[in-house]
């Protein structure tokens, strides 16, 4: 399960023009779960296929519970 601080910076990674500090805890926390890579030439970060789905699936979620 991911922290708030790694969900938070999982979607900043996914939304961000920038790249994201690597000396980040959750970057490296995120690596090992293989939900982000990190390109060492360009020194950036990158969300891989499995953090996609699993922003895709928690965003289904979310939106499935909002009461209207």
């Amino acid at each position: 399960m991911l922290s708030p601080h790694e969900y938070a910076t999982l979607m900043l990674i996914k939304h961000a023009s920038q790249s994201i500090d690597l000396r980040r805890e959750e970057i490296h926390a995120l690596v090992q779960r293989r939900l982000v890579s990190i390109d060492p030439d360009e020194r950036s970060t990158r969300i891989t296929a499995l953090g996609d789905r699993l922003l895709e699936a928690l965003s289904s979620f979310d939106q499935s519970r909002r009461l209207y």
